[in-house]
């Protein structure tokens, strides 16, 4: 028989959409155990071209 759930997936739902509403991280202690949920994380790290300074890449 498998263990039950820490947290049922409809919690988890609930967590994320105050997540993404408020841009916070949601955080919930069971059993010891902290689960955390984030909102989207921008992409600050999107690929741009290299440029090039006197045949050098920067």
């Amino acid at each position: 028989m498998t263990a039950s759930a820490l947290i049922k997936e409809s919690d988890l739902h609930r967590m994320a959409k105050i997540a993404k509403r408020d841009g916070v991280r949601v955080e919930i202690v069971v059993d010891g155990k902290i689960i955390r949920v984030s909102p989207d994380i921008p992409d600050n790290h999107s690929g741009k071209d290299v440029e090039k300074f006197r045949g050098f890449d920067l």
